[in-house]
């Protein structure tokens, strides 16, 4: 009790504070409590601390709006190439169906009935994307720019199956066109064409399953597809022949050569010489009697001359 009351009594203890001038202005005295110099002390110090967390407070802040302006301004900068984007990905859509057009392929509807491709913005988002690029950050709509990346996804996805389709396509039309007789097994003539005719030495009406091509002896004849040689040998009034299966379908066989060229079991490409033009077997000259035969039936090789080899 002692103890406290002395604190009293020196807190209400005065103190004086002189201001002493150098010149002849009188000194200035200022009497103070203790209690108020401590209460001054303490108030000042509250008000520094505050003024402190204040000020931290308000450049946190800032910083916080400045980071939003600049993300904004990101997004801002995000969804412009979103655009453009989108753009290149609608010239990619309208390639493939050109590409697709030219293949006489099937429509890339087939995909988007099995809900790859399937979407795009509504009304209501497009504004919304134009809002955002006509530069009022502040309106920048988030979840839009992310409903959009991801229908841009999916249209990239839609976009690299078909073109896996297109080039399962195009790989199927060369397989197809590989082995496919195509092309003139040599120059030449027709000596005789496909079908019934009368034959050459014994004069009565027979099937004739090929064509007669009729040229110098020793012209060079070539396979009319790739494929693999399954004969290549002397065969009773075929003379040195050669037979070549192209794939599943067809079949191809040359016959009344001069010399061949290959062996059985040999694979052979389009356009390889194979053979040379004779009159070896029943034949009255020299040519080449040149069968097709599709799925082992034979038909007219009329249709699949196209064209010489250049």
């Amino acid at each position: 009790m002692f103890f406290l009351k002395k604190i009293i009594r020196e807190l209400k203890r005065k103190v004086t504070i002189v201001f002493i001038h150098h010149g002849r202005v009188k000194p200035l005295r200022f009497n103070f409590s203790m209690v108020f110099l401590f209460a001054l002390f303490f108030g000042w110090t509250g008000l520094t601390l505050w003024a402190g967390f204040v000020s931290g407070k308000h450049i946190d802040y800032l910083a916080v709006k400045a980071d939003n302006k600049i993300t904004k301004i990101r997004m801002l900068f995000f969804a412009d190439q979103l655009r453009k984007s989108k753009e290149i990905l609608l010239q990619i859509k309208q390639n493939d169906e050109h590409i697709r057009s030219l293949l006489a392929m099937d429509s890339k509807r087939i995909i988007i009935e099995n809900g790859l491709g399937y979407g795009g913005p509504t009304p209501i988002e497009s504004s919304a994307l134009a809002m955002l690029l006509s530069g009022k950050i502040n309106n920048v709509d988030y979840q839009n720019i992310a409903n959009q990346s991801f229908e841009l996804l999916e249209e990239y996805k839609a976009s690299m199956k078909s073109y896996s389709e297109v080039i399962k396509y195009i790989n199927k039309q060369r397989e197809i066109f590989r082995y496919t007789p195509s092309i003139w097994p040599c120059e030449g003539i027709i000596s005789s064409p496909y079908g019934i005719r009368f034959h050459p030495i014994f004069n009565n009406k027979i099937f004739h399953p090929a064509i007669d091509i009729a040229n110098e002896k020793n012209t060079p004849i070539v396979s009319t597809a790739d494929g693999v040689v399954v004969f290549s040998g002397w065969q009773s009034g075929y003379g040195n022949v050669i037979a070549i299966e192209h794939g599943r379908k067809y079949r191809t066989i040359y016959a009344h050569l001069a010399k061949s060229l290959v062996k059985k079991g040999e694979i052979v490409v389009r356009g390889q010489e194979i053979a040379k033009m004779g009159s070896t077997g029943r034949a009255t000259g020299p040519h080449v009697h040149y069968e097709v035969h599709l799925n082992k039936k034979p038909v007219n090789p009329i249709k699949y001359l196209t064209s010489y080899l250049d």
